[in-house]
């Protein structure tokens, strides 16, 4: 069973969420997607049930202007003002209303953020992340290009046949949030690193880069896993390489939230 919940997050745009409870008393884990993802896509409810059974909360969003509505990506108009900072500004907007431990736990571009948040928070008790990105400035060769021509730069959806527009809103706040540095001041607090060697859009190098600043990350690598751990939308069942990453993170969790 799951509980929908509303926040206001940036700029006053609604930060939906889902809430899977194991107890009122339960230390809560905050789930962040990915870039092109959203709190219902592919693998997202099914890890988040899987932290439920681990006796956490786990409270699935979705970021305010990751340009999902109604069904996905339905207001491109809202992905294309898409920043680091507004997933700050909601995640923060989160935060605020939670009691007792906190985790948070992100997935690739959502891996940064979560890394980012716990930085500034001191009440975040651990953080873990799949697939996260360790550079928030990371673009494209011919990004100045296109915002000149196009007035964004234009990222294929494979799945849905759109073109996302990253707009330059974008990429004038990136070089804002260092996310190696975030990792740095997270020492002393737990952190997991989960990625695959495998992983087609963010390099197993960005894992040792967070582990290294960080100085006492646990880590795991998984060999042949790809970026979403084999795992597509719609979800069509766990992998071996994805069961494996959800039993790390929910192990950790709960070991570290109690």
């Amino acid at each position: 069973m799951t509980r929908e919940r509303t926040f206001e997050g940036s700029d006053g745009r609604p930060v939906r969420a889902d809430l899977h409870e194991a107890s009122p008393d339960a230390p809560t884990v905050v789930v962040a997607h990915g870039f092109k993802g959203f709190r219902a896509w592919g693998f997202v409810p099914w890890l988040a049930e899987r932290l439920r059974e681990a006796g956490l909360n786990a409270l699935r969003i979705d970021f305010s202007h990751n340009g999902v509505e109604s069904v996905d990506f339905d207001r491109l108009d809202l992905f294309l003002l898409d920043t680091f900072s507004r997933h700050q500004d909601d995640l923060r907007a989160v935060l605020a209303t939670l009691d007792g431990p906190i985790g948070l736990l992100g997935h690739s571009r959502g891996g940064a953020d979560v890394i980012l948040r716990a930085a500034d928070d001191v009440r975040v008790g651990a953080v873990a992340t799949l697939a996260g990105v360790a550079d928030a400035s990371r673009t494209f060769p011919d990004a100045e290009e296109m915002l000149r021509t196009l007035g964004y730069y234009p990222v294929p959806n494979a799945r849905t046949g759109q073109t996302m527009p990253v707009g330059r809103p974008a990429f004038d706040d990136a070089p804002r949030h260092d996310v190696v540095a975030a990792a740095r001041r997270l020492a002393g607090r737990p952190l997991l690193l989960v990625h695959g060697d495998a992983d087609e859009s963010v390099p197993c190098a960005d894992l040792d880069r967070l582990a290294e600043a960080h100085g006492a990350a646990e880590t795991l690598v998984l060999a042949g896993a790809g970026h979403t751990f084999g795992a597509k939308h719609p979800f069509a069942g766990p992998t071996e390489p994805l069961e494996r990453a959800a039993d790390a993170v929910a192990r950790f969790f709960a070991r570290h939230l109690g």
